[in-house]
């Protein structure tokens, strides 16, 4: 029996959580009772760790609610109407997420909360850990007014995602609460308080001139969203969010966040235990006072910041506005792009103070970098039999490897496509960008346009520039992979799977808005989905395929249940294995499909390719595009019950 997680409901207590753990905590200790979120790393787990508590503590849902939301705006808005009937709602969303939601929230920030408090949280993502891009999201803070609280470790997740919600109601202001790859998935003790349960229901009081941020109501809004910030401004000093470590060194270091523990170890490795340190726990707004006061006895303040000099450019403000003379030291030291580490701080700051790097932090910096030579550089790549790989193969052979195609990618698992060996992605933009791009392309190319996209993010925002290219019969072909999970993010339960479990329909969809062109295919069937790819290519106009195989992860796990379930019953089960004899190392497998399950060996001085049968999931695609008939299927009890694949 799995022993139960009981972190999340005991009354007090230490234990080591993650941040994005710790993060959940406080929410329960802070009584918040609605959370609406799209997942994206590295907030997804925020979501499963509620989900988790809900499966746990049924007793629980009376009071508290988790939504997987179809993007973020959805999920912005959501948690608005929800604290305007007076709860505390939090707002989960990766640093591009809040790209989709800004649209709405610029305008519940000018709204604001109350009766309520609603907290966003931000994960962001500098060095593109599990993101195309490293936004410095930073800057939406200064741009809608949202204060911005950072946190370091675990106990500060769980202390100040509380803290958020009190500011939050107090001043009528959307808190961002702003976690990074790294400080939502690093380790630390918490130390846990009493649970609050969050209100069950609230009630919505009318006031229109709140509410409705149009003329002259959005000015008026405008102007109170000033005051509130400055009313938050004002008592910053009294949160506890910020602290001086004092020294006497007249060079001092302004950080927040991640760096902030980055910039202590490499003091202490330079043996610099004079510097004066002011680490900001709250990096928007931020109090002149404050600020000005640390800088009074110094002549030099070197700003340690991941990515563009968000705080940088709003100290230099208030150093020009106080008429100090600090110089300060940022960006011209430390890089604007990518995650720090240790060794980057400790580089930078032993060039600012003129102190050798001692021999400890060298060898380590040196060490690290040894593991490069080491540990050999691989692509990402697709699980063995992922129907996407299977599709990426149809592809491939439908326009002989691209010829005078272009591939316009998208957000999903399909993004690792540009990798080698199948290089089978031009362009990723975000989320729908795909087939917006292609429909541009096609009013001004004459090659032939493959857009992508999946279902998790045709949901998202893909219905929109479908209709587009209906309407202008754009001549591309959208593929549309329908494996029926959000599946890049961790498979989560979300509104993809109560949608397609209550016959919400991609197809009839399709057909709503007017595509002309429209086929449902398999691409375990890579043959005639080859075929279909070339017959769409070959008509003018909008084509769809939507290729209906659900994610091989999640299927096999289902298939192997079933299986295990029959035997345990003590029927016999019909097993299929695939294997190679007679290879001809044409490397149709290895190269084109590209399954990660084959892999070539040598026999007795003889070179082949090899199915690993503890990576193989048995979805029979190399079976079907061998070329030379040599990879062989075995069935193995033939009268026993046979399981096959679900269909999604």
């Amino acid at each position: 029996m799995p022993i139960k997680d009981t972190r999340f409901i005991q009354e007090s207590g230490k234990v080591m959580m993650l941040g994005n753990e710790a993060l959940v905590r406080g929410c329960l200790e802070a009584g918040v009772s609605y959370i609406s979120q799209y997942p994206g790393t590295p907030t997804s787990d925020i979501g499963e760790y509620f989900h988790q508590i809900l499966r746990e503590i049924p007793d629980i849902r009376e009071y508290l609610v988790h939504h997987w939301a179809v993007n973020e705006a959805v999920a912005t808005s959501a948690c608005a109407g929800a604290a305007w009937t007076g709860v505390r709602s939090l707002n989960p969303m990766k640093h591009v997420g809040l790209n989709v939601a800004s649209d709405a929230l610029s305008v519940i920030a000018l709204n604001g909360p109350n009766p309520g408090g609603m907290v966003i949280v931000v994960g962001s993502d500098p060095g593109s850990l599990g993101s195309h891009q490293e936004q410095n999201e930073r800057f939406y803070a200064w741009m809608f007014h949202l204060p911005t609280i950072e946190p370091h470790t675990p106990q500060e997740c769980k202390d100040w995602i509380k803290l958020a919600f009190d500011l939050s109601e107090k001043f009528d202001l959307v808190i961002n609460f702003r976690t990074s790859t790294r400080s939502a998935h690093s380790r630390g003790y918490v130390e846990l308080e009493p649970l609050m349960m969050g209100k069950r229901k609230g009630e919505f009081i009318r006031n229109i001139p709140k509410y409705n941020s149009l003329p002259p109501h959005a000015i008026n809004n405008h102007i109170r969203l000033y005051e509130r910030i400055e009313k938050l401004r004002d008592c910053i000093p009294e949160l506890g969010l910020n602290k001086i470590y004092k020294g006497t060194n007249k060079i001092g270091v302004i950080t927040s966040g991640m760096p902030f523990g980055y910039a202590m170890e490499a003091l202490d490795q330079l043996e610099l235990n004079d510097v004066p340190i002011l680490k900001l726990g709250m990096v928007y707004p931020l109090n002149y006072t404050e600020i000005t006061e640390f800088l009074n006895d110094l002549e030099k303040v070197v700003i340690i910041e991941e990515l563009e000099p968000f705080l940088e450019v709003k100290i230099a403000e208030i150093i020009q506005k106080a008429k100090m003379n600090v110089e300060i030291i940022g960006k011209n030291y430390f890089p604007s792009h990518d995650e720090f580490s240790t060794g980057l701080v400790t580089t930078a700051l032993a060039k600012i103070f003129r102190k050798e790097p001692n021999t400890k932090i060298i060898n380590a910096i040196e060490y690290f970098n040894s593991y490069k030579d080491l540990i050999p550089s691989r692509f990402p790549t697709f699980c063995a039999g992922c129907p996407e790989r299977a599709t990426l193969y149809s592809i491939l052979k439908a326009t002989n490897h691209l010829e005078n195609t272009i591939i316009s990618g998208d957000i999903g698992c399909y993004v690792m496509s540009f990798f080698p060996p199948q290089q089978c992605s031009d362009l990723v933009i975000c989320m729908s960008g795909g087939i917006s791009a292609a429909i541009g392309m096609a009013a001004k190319t004459d090659q032939k346009i493959i857009a992508l996209i999946g279902d998790s993010t045709f949901f998202h925002t893909g219905m929109a520039p479908l209709a587009e290219a209906v309407g202008y019969n754009s001549n591309l072909l959208l593929i549309i992979f329908e494996n029926s999970w959000t599946a890049m993010t961790g498979h989560q339960d979300d509104v993809l799977r109560y949608l397609t479990n209550k016959g919400f329909s991609i197809e009839k969809i399709c057909s709503a808005i007017g595509v002309p062109w429209l086929k449902v295919e398999d691409s375990y069937n890579p043959k005639k989905l080859t075929k279909s790819i070339e017959n769409a290519l070959e008509t003018e106009g909008l084509k769809v395929i939507i290729v209906k195989r659900e994610c091989a992860l999640q299927a096999n796990r289902w298939r192997m249940s079933q299986v295990r379930k029959l035997e345990m019953e003590g029927q016999k089960v019909q097993d299929t294995s695939y294997f190679i004899g007679g290879c001809q190392m044409c490397y149709e497998c290895a190269r084109v499909l590209s399954c990660p399950a084959i892999r070539r060996v040598e026999t007795d001085g003889i070179e082949e390719m090899q199915i690993d049968q503890d990576r193989c999931v048995k979805c029979g695609v190399c079976y079907e595009v061998c070329p030379n008939g040599a990879i062989r299927k075995s069935i193995v009890a033939m009268e026993g019950v046979e399981v096959p694949f679900r269909e999604g």
